[in-house]
């Protein structure tokens, strides 16, 4: 274990009960294996302090994150010797208090008592998403890219489609145009070099049509779900993706994010760099997105404008961070849905309940479940992968 959020990870979830026999093992092997390992892990450990902290407070939502990181920087004020400490206490703090609507404040709240037991047993053995695609070639043959790390995967027509460290890249010029669609099942997501060397990351429900290589005067793609582009600039041939509900993008060379999920009535443009022109499916109305702005467009209709929007709360998934902060319950579930592959059924309605705070991706379902339960919502699971959510 060399990765820090992995180290987190395997800390947090050490606290919270969910960690495996064999990941123990690691992590005590990891602790043991010098000085400044044990301290990272009394550091990390000790994020259960600041949950003591805030025990007793009745402040809700945002509020309490604020308070949070309020006392992180009297910390650094009054310790100038303890910047760098402080730091990695403010990066746990944004694993760890994963602050909720309705009285529900930190993971760690109630780990000096009994645990009840979260929705079900099969919880525990539900793993989070990993990197995985299904790869449909122009012949219709269907290739699984979940465990293939390196080595040549088709030859089309002068193409070669190969994995290099866990991502699929085309090499090659064809002399025909070909199709290749990848597609990310629930539970997975990939990353994609384009022909053209335009770099594609697919979020888990997801699919992206392209050709093998682009020959014509642009360079055409079509997906649905959600994914993130960093667009190779060639302005000779420009870059267009089109969403499955219509919606298009006009791209010179940029970086920006789409989330066009079927289950969800909007469809999300978020510019991050550059710029692009976002046209609408059924109106027809454009317009030319600014960095740091996003269109909407809601069952087919107009597109409007939001500026000065949360940028790393839009690139969260990228990154292996869940981030709820003002999220709804139901937005809250779909993410669960996709990433953990389970299906979510609400016994008598949706609750109306806001979400505050961060999660890496990377930890368990139960471990999930344990700081949702927190809101006063309960669970059960039934046939091993659905959720259903009690009044």
């Amino acid at each position: 274990m060399t990765n820090e959020a992995t180290i987190a990870s395997y800390i947090i979830r050490d606290l919270l009960g969910t960690l495996t026999e064999t990941e123990k093992q690691e992590l005590e092997a990891w602790r043991q294996s010098s000085e400044a390992n044990q301290q990272l892990y009394d550091q990390y450990s000790s994020a259960e302090q600041i949950a003591l902290e805030f025990r007793d407070r009745t402040e809700r939502n945002k509020r309490i994150s604020t308070q949070l990181e309020q006392f992180i920087q009297e910390q650094k004020t009054t310790s100038p010797g303890r910047i760098l400490r402080m730091n990695k206490w403010k990066w746990i703090a944004a694993s760890v208090i994963f602050v909720l609507g309705i009285g529900a404040y930190l993971l760690m709240e109630n780990r000096n008592g009994p645990q009840e037991p979260v929705a079900s047993v099969n919880a525990a053995q539900i793993q989070p998403g990993r990197d995985g695609a299904i790869l449909t070639l122009a012949d219709g043959s269907r290739l699984s890219l979940d465990s293939v790390r390196n080595g040549i995967v088709a030859l089309q027509d002068g193409v070669t489609a190969k994995v290099v460290n866990g991502a699929l890249v085309y090499e090659g010029k064809g002399n025909r145009i070909l199709y290749n669609t990848m597609s990310t099942p629930k539970g997975r997501q990939y990353q994609l070099t384009l022909p053209d060397g335009s770099k594609v990351w697919l979020n888990a429900a997801s699919s992206i049509k392209y050709p093998t290589a682009f020959t014509g005067q642009e360079r055409n793609v079509q997906i649905s779900g959600e994914a993130y582009f960093e667009v190779a600039k060639n302005s000779s041939q420009p870059f267009r993706v089109t969403v499955d509900n219509g919606m298009k993008v006009a791209v010179l060379g940029t970086s920006f994010n789409i989330n066009a999920y079927q289950d969800d009535n909007n469809s999300y443009t978020t510019l991050i760099d550059g710029a692009v022109r976002v046209t609408a499916a059924q109106s027809g109305n454009s317009t030319i997105l600014k960095p740091a702005q996003q269109a909407v467009q809601a069952n087919g209709s107009a597109l409007t404008l939001n500026s000065n929007v949360d940028v790393e709360k839009v690139m969260a998934w990228k990154n292996g961070v869940f981030n709820f902060e003002n999220a709804s319950l139901e937005h809250v579930m779909k993410e669960i849905e996709r990433w953990y592959d389970i299906d979510v059924i609400y016994k008598n309605g949706i609750p109306d309940i806001k979400f505050w705070g961060k999660i890496t991706r990377d930890v368990p379902l139960s471990g999930m479940l344990i700081a949702l339960e927190k809101t006063k919502v309960h669970f059960k699971m039934e046939n091993n992968r659905t959720l259903v959510v009690l009044p």
